[in-house]
């Protein structure tokens, strides 16, 4: 049966953890509004979004930001390197992966990061999972050090098509792999478990699902009123058109809101204590993220009604991670993907949101630990 952690005992490197809230619903409206600042920000560099806030209100906020206590203050997030290695997608696209311990042929762990984050959104989990199997890392079609492609290739279902080629070209023959997906990572992931379920439970054995959604992202409402809710669900997909056929001179002004753009991260990424340091390094691998791959999965997560039944996920041994506070994929859908996989194991930080593994990475680390482990002893049974 899955099982819902409601708190957690294990030891984390961020702060002690808090009293977990009576409730865990986000304030009204925040999320809903930060969406749309997001999209304002990569259209038009954030210069909109300070303009109606303001720009001593902006200041003021970062200031609170700033202040708050960090644990990883200097942290050398991006630092952790593994060896580089460049993959062909089957449209010719060159996307870039890294290796660490790429003399193990016993297990392999695949991990794939979220929307406008890059590999490196994994970094405390790669130092601490290192010397344990296989790692591979790899970067998103139009994210961190992979090329764009096509524009009309920034599709849920493609990356499916990008991940089965990474894993062709980074793992040998023959070794069993773990998938982790974070966000977006968790939806390639279960398109990939559709299109080639054949490998699920022989070549594909266990997985990790972080944050993620199966499925109707386009009816979250994120705390807004539901009029103001339909009336955005109509316009943005036709926004985000747009805004990717514009992405060129956006490109060029984006970098003007790079201050509202940690504001924005902060309030719909976030829990309520994050790390200054970690938001300040979210916002820097979304403003380095091209803005025709920022506007076109975002269409193709919200347009998707239907990412995947999650049927296929039966055949593997399987982790779903949720967070309390996530604002972009809320714990209703962490409990929808586990409901269909009932012999899984479903875990929900507390006091953490979408980014949980830079809010609470040892916790996130000691289950995905356990997945491995759990791998590991399923192969030899």
């Amino acid at each position: 049966m899955a099982r819902l952690a409601a708190k957690s005992t294990r030891t984390t490197a961020g702060p002690p953890p808090l009293r977990t809230p009576r409730t865990a619903k986000p304030a009204q409206g925040r999320g809903f509004r930060g969406l749309l600042a997001a999209t304002a920000i990569g259209a038009a560099g954030a210069g909109a979004a300070a303009g109606i806030a303001g720009l001593a209100v902006q200041r003021r906020a970062l200031r609170r930001l700033q202040a708050r206590p960090d644990p990883f203050a200097g942290e050398p997030f991006g630092a952790v390197r593994g060896r580089p290695f460049p993959v062909r997608a089957d449209d010719g696209t060159r996307l870039y992966a890294e290796i660490d311990g790429d003399d193990r042929t016993d297990l392999a762990v695949v991990f794939c990061h979220g929307w406008t984050l890059t590999q490196d959104s994994w970094h405390f989990q790669r130092k601490a999972l290192r010397g344990r199997a296989r790692l591979v890392f790899w970067d998103h079609r139009g994210h961190g050090r992979s090329e764009g492609g096509a524009r009309d290739g920034y599709a849920i279902s493609r990356l499916a098509a990008d991940l089965a080629a990474v894993i062709d070209a980074t793992v040998p023959a023959g070794t069993p792999v773990v998938l982790v997906g974070h966000s977006m990572g968790g939806m390639t992931v279960l398109r990939y478990a559709d299109e080639y379920a054949d490998l699920l439970g022989s070549k594909i054995v266990a997985t990790g699902l972080v944050c993620t959604s199966s499925g109707g992202l386009g009816e979250i409402t994120l705390g807004a009123p539901a009029l103001l809710a339909r009336a955005t669900h109509r316009v943005l997909p036709r926004a985000l058109g747009a805004l990717g056929a514009g992405s060129g001179a956006v490109e060029r002004v984006r970098h003007l809101g790079r201050r509202a753009g940690t504001l924005v991260e902060d309030l719909i990424a976030f829990g309520p204590d994050a790390s200054p340091a970690a938001v300040a390094f979210a916002e820097r691998m979304m403003a380095e993220t091209r803005m025709d791959a920022f506007a076109g999965f975002l269409h193709s997560m919200i347009t998707t009604e239907a990412i995947s039944d999650c049927a296929s996920l039966a055949a593997a041994d399987n982790l779903v991670i949720g967070a309390e506070h996530d604002l972009l994929t809320p714990v209703g859908h962490s409990l929808r993907i586990a409901s269909c996989v009932p012999d899984g194991r479903l875990e929900i930080v507390p006091s953490a949101g979408h980014m949980v593994m830079m809010e609470r990475p040892n916790i996130v680390a000691d289950h995905l630990g356990d997945l491995v482990e759990r791998a590991r002893k399923n192969l030899a049974a």
